[in-house]
């Protein structure tokens, strides 16, 4: 479901977005994506997005999965629940999201097949210092550690 830009400018400058991230789990490690689109651009973050209208957040969860990499995953818990506030929006507005990260579980892992919306991918087993203070609390929630 895409949203016009005129109105998802409007939309940005006067609502917070509900947002779905996942914190995939494979081997003890979580895989994280390089953003390439505002906001957060270029920056390490666990794949994810908006929730649509009537949808569920397991089924938004499962839906970013498989649209941002590829991956048919099983839900597990809701680990963490936040706001951000990004001054660096698309079309220069601020975004306010308010995000849930679910751990999901991949039926297998074969391929990752990145979305145009990425550039890299990683498993990690350890928390970066790097990663945003949203990112840092997720992946602390899903048992890693510095």
């Amino acid at each position: 479901m895409h949203i016009e830009d005129g109105l998802y400018k409007n939309i940005l400058s006067c609502l917070p977005i509900a947002c779905v991230d996942v914190a995939i789990a494979w081997d003890g490690h979580i895989l994280m994506v390089i953003r390439e689109d505002k906001p957060a651009q270029g920056e390490w973050w666990l794949p994810g997005g908006r929730v649509l209208k009537g949808e569920r957040m397991v089924e938004t969860a499962r839906r970013k999965a498989a649209e941002e990499v590829g991956l048919d995953c099983f839900v597990g818990p809701l680990v963490h629940t936040a706001e951000t506030i990004f001054q660096d929006g698309p079309f220069g507005e601020s975004v306010h999201s308010i995000n849930s990260c679910f751990m999901l579980y991949p039926k297998k892992v074969t391929t990752i097949c990145l979305d145009s919306h990425h550039s890299n991918y990683r498993w990690i087993d350890h928390i970066d210092a790097g990663f945003s203070p949203y990112v840092k609390e997720c992946l602390r929630k899903c048992g890693l550690e510095t």
